[in-house]
């Protein structure tokens, strides 16, 4: 039975109270932690073991083209110190002119490949540490594990969720986008500085989580010198970060912590990236870059206004613009000013043409160079899937949980993701910054669908069981503790004494009554609003049927998310093995059904380096100048760096023209020819782009038609044109090959093809010594100063360089003729 009340005689009806858990809180708060933690392991696991293909399959081998330049220039660096790095004339690359390399290369990569192998020789010893070519083999991988932990970071940062966190860890820890340039032994500056990135965006985040952070923005500073000196990437970087403060400005989440927090990030960052050499000073003349300048200049001028605000005590809105007005006009004329005196001295730099190839009307910049890079076009939707998968499903809701929550981090999410889709739409290779952002999305959607799994979890257990569990979520527990609290006040109310809670006459009643006057007027509107929808919203939210539908798309979102896992992790799998193919070994099957190792290109490399004289230089189209001097050690007349369109063009030149034409080029420039040859992306399926970069510069080569349709092959079964016929390109390829096709052997002999044709190299007969020995000279290079370090070399007198100028080509009116 019900005990009586005092003071009445009535019976209580019996309350059933659920069953509580509550004492098992602590055990599952920790058992919750532990899953986090053992699911960041798993994330890291895997985000290793994907990269770690091509390392299985076919050992410890550098990959592709660029890899093979940065690990050269890494050797140099281990090899002569940092001071000699960054007087390093090269003269076995882009003969006969060589190139500076440690002041135009961003070098982060190469000082932490040797900062790492050193590290290991201190610590392990000579015999016991990895080789520097292990170190930069290994590298991606380790970096792809940090940048994964850093995505948990950044989208723990930006949404406030753990489980948000956790599940973008192992997005990202898989993700397509970011493997394609981060896999064990593709030692390109991508691998390095997404992670990098992650870290910038990360401490920037956390520097304007709240007013206090801002000593943060000094750490987004060093990272952000750290990203500059890895890729040129850093420029995006530094104006999303602008951009975002910014926003954050403009749309009242101005604080003095924002402000230092910018300011500091700018200073230090700004300050560090002019000492990278290939940086110099553009962060304040560059047009790519004044941007972030302009937020810094505003944001100080920002914090002056709000100064003279408080310093007035101006408290109403036209009282603040009154003070705002002058300063703005007064900073804007001043600006103007500056902006106009500069312009006349050619301070401020153009964009350059990649960038301009972003915003142009068309897809192309009008380079035949730039546009023959397939990852300089734009993306599409089978890029987008291709290299995001399960993540374009996932991700756009977190950008809209995002865009509605509206904190400093969430806005993050918002800029960084609009942002980067548009980038990568207008050429696909930036589809690599879509990775961590695409993942800290998913992660967001993910966590937050999670935690309303887990509420809803909480609600079966609680309405249907009977069973108070303990807070398995954030807004349990807040709900729990707003609760607790409500009944803690009312209990305390109902112990105070009348008297306590008597108004007294006077000033206390009136100024209780002014103030119940003015917040009854003030929630008017929410209480209307409150009374007509948020109740009978609520009540159907709640509804028992509400509660079961609840339930069932719980179980069937957890269901869905892990079919979706699988599958994502399926792919990316499937993904990362055949992105694991270094290029320049890979694994064919013949007729009868074996499958081989194709070694070719690097047999052919080391042919060169073991059969032909150290001082031998080597012409090739210039995607196999890296692997040249990486692997043969020999001389290569030009390379992946791509700086000087118009040597290139001068090599077009020479492929494309007949024997004898092409004879009076070259025996100036090499003593070897390597052509790719065997079908697939040989040097005959790159020959319309060979030929268009050459008639850019060389307008005869193909006269009164830009894109070279005359020059290439008129079936599927590779019929040469009359000018592909007579071009030496084609003769070399197809050297005893096809019908009555041989070189002119008083001009090129033919001295080796690899094992299965992928390679062919020929010895130029009849080579100018005179133009040889002339290059070699030292007193024929031009030196800036007397003494320099920096002295390039010039084409020999008997062969006349390039046109310093090429033709944009303009892809509309050229597919109109």
């Amino acid at each position: 039975m019900a005990k009586p009340s005092s003071g009445s005689g009535a019976p209580q009806a019996v309350v059933k109270k659920p069953h509580s858990l509550m004492g098992f809180s602590q055990v599952l708060s920790g058992w919750s932690s532990f899953v986090y933690v053992v699911l960041l392991a798993h994330a890291a696991y895997y985000a290793y073991d994907i990269r770690l293909f091509a390392v299985r399959n076919y050992g410890r081998i550098i990959h592709e083209f660029d890899p093979w330049f940065n690990f050269r220039a890494t050797q140099y660096l281990e090899a002569n110190g940092a001071e000699r790095f960054f007087k390093w004339f090269d003269y076995m690359v882009w003969y006969p002119l060589g190139r500076p390399v440690g002041t135009t290369i961003y070098p982060g990569m190469q000082f932490t490949a040797v900062y790492i192998y050193r590290a290991a020789q201190a610590l392990l010893g000579p015999e016991k540490a990895m080789s520097l070519n292990d170190v930069c083999v290994f590298m991606p991988a380790w970096f792809g594990v940090v940048a994964t932990l850093l995505v948990g970071m950044l989208a723990y940062e930006c949404s406030g969720s753990a489980q948000a966190g956790v599940a973008a860890s192992l997005v990202m820890a898989v993700i397509p986008s970011h493997i394609m340039r981060a896999i064990a032994g593709g030692f390109d500056n991508e691998s390095v500085a997404i992670t990098a990135m992650v870290l910038t965006f990360y401490l920037w985040t956390r520097s304007v989580r709240n007013k206090g952070s801002w000593p943060f923005g000094i750490l987004a500073g060093l990272a952000y010198f750290y990203m500059v000196a890895t890729w040129g990437g850093f420029v995006f970087v530094l104006n999303l970060v602008a951009v975002h403060a910014f926003v954050l400005v403009v749309t009242g989440k101005y604080t003095h912590g924002l402000h230092k927090s910018y300011t500091l990030f700018y200073i230090i960052g700004t300050v560090l990236a002019i000492q990278v050499p290939i940086v110099n000073l553009t962060p304040l003349k560059s047009m790519e870059q004044l941007s972030a300048l302009l937020v810094f200049a505003g944001m100080q001028v920002w914090a002056f206004m709000e100064y003279r605000i408080e310093a007035k005590k101006a408290k109403t809105f036209a009282e603040k613009w009154q003070v705002r007005i002058p300063i703005i006009t007064a900073a804007a004329m001043a600006g103007v000013a500056v902006i106009i005196a500069l312009i006349p001295t050619g301070y401020f730099g153009p964009l350059s043409t990649r960038v301009r190839g972003l915003f142009i009307k068309h897809t192309r910049t009008g380079n035949p160079l730039v546009d023959s890079v397939a990852e300089h076009q734009p993306a599409n939707s089978d890029a987008y899937w291709h290299y995001l998968h399960y993540a374009c499903y996932y991700a756009p809701f977190g950008f809209l949980f995002s865009f509605v929550r509206g904190t400093p981090g969430a806005l993050f999410v918002v800029i960084y993701s609009a942002v980067s889709y548009y980038f990568s739409s207008k050429m696909n290779r930036l589809i690599i910054l879509m990775g961590p952002i695409a993942s800290v999305a998913s992660g967001i959607a993910i966590g937050y669908a999670s935690e309303w799994c887990l509420d809803q979890v909480d609600m079966f257990f609680s309405d249907f069981l009977n069973i108070q569990l303990p807070p398995l979520t954030r807004r349990a527990a807040a709900a729990l503790k707003e609760k607790e609290e409500a009944a803690k006040s009312a209990a305390a109310a109902s112990t105070t004494p009348a008297a306590a809670t008597t108004n007294t006459p006077g000033k206390g009643k009136r100024s209780k009554d002014s103030a119940s006057t003015s917040s009854k007027e003030s929630g008017d509107a929410m209480s209307t609003l409150e009374e007509t929808i948020g109740k009978p919203l609520r009540g159907v939210y709640n509804s028992p049927i509400a509660k079961i539908i609840r339930i069932v798309a719980a179980v069937a979102f957890v269901v869905q998310t892990y079919t979706y896992t699988r599958e994502f992790f399926s792919f990316s799998y499937s993904f990362a093995e055949q992105t694991s193919q270094p290029q320049i070994v890979f694994k064919g099957q013949l007729r009868d059904g074996r499958t081989i190792t194709v070694n070719d290109y690097v047999e052919s490399y080391e042919w060169l380096r073991d059969n032909t004289p150290e001082d031998a230089r080597i012409m090739a189209w210039w995607d196999y100048g890296y692997q040249i001097t990486g692997i043969a050690n020999r001389t290569s007349v030009a390379d992946g760096n791509t700086w000087n369109l118009e040597h290139i063009a001068l090599i077009g030149r020479a492929l494309t023209s007949s024997e004898k034409k092409a004879h009076k080029i070259v025996r100036h420039l090499a003593d070897y020819v390597l052509v790719w040859a065997g079908g697939g992306g040989d040097d005959l399926a790159k020959s319309p782009h060979i030929a268009r970069i050459g008639t850019s510069v060389y307008h005869d080569i193909c006269p009164n038609d830009p894109l070279c349709r005359g020059f290439g092959f008129y079936d599927q079964q590779r019929t040469p044109t009359p000018s592909m016929a007579a071009s030496l390109l084609y003769k070399m390829v197809m050297h005893n090959h096809a019908p009555d096709v041989t070189v002119d052997d008083t001009l090129f002999k033919e001295v080796y093809s690899s094992k299965y044709g992928k390679v062919r190299i020929f010895k130029v007969l009849k080579v100018s010594k005179k133009s040889k020995k002339w290059v070699a000279d030292p007193a024929n290079r031009k030196c800036d100063r007397p003494g320099s370090w920096y002295c390039p070399g010039q084409y020999p007198p008997d062969l006349p360089g390039p046109p310093e100028t090429f033709r944009q080509l303009n892809y509309d009116e050229a597919n109109k003729d």
